[in-house]
């Protein structure tokens, strides 16, 4: 994987540009050789918080949230694993789980503390 491969998925975990092209960068790049790249927890946490402050669009969270789990390159955390992994799971589902609202993204804030 070149280093722009690396940088479009990271920028993905991040949140840090409009969601469409970061999802169709990361998706393009997403089944070449090379490292992957890790979730953690402060990263998942920034993401949420985002959120809460309005930075970022919360409707749209289930959607990163979906696009992250579902990425080849994209790897969780070992130590932190199972909350992560249920963190997108159920955030990515808000129709099995709840609504995903300011609300939810400060439950979550919390858990990822």
């Amino acid at each position: 994987m070149d280093s722009d491969s690396f940088e479009d998925l990271t920028s993905l975990l991040r949140w840090d540009s409009p969601l469409d092209g970061l999802v169709n960068a990361a998706k393009q790049h997403d089944l070449q050789d090379g490292p992957y790249v890790i979730l953690n927890r402060p990263t998942a946490r920034d993401v949420v918080q985002r959120c809460i402050s309005g930075e970022l669009d919360v409707s749209e969270l289930p959607r990163w949230a979906g696009v992250v789990h579902m990425l080849e390159r994209v790897e969780i955390d070992e130590a932190d694993i199972e909350q992560l992994a249920q963190f997108l799971f159920e955030v990515s589902s808000p129709g099995l789980f709840e609504p995903i609202t300011v609300e939810v993204c400060r439950r979550w804030a919390s858990r990822l503390s």
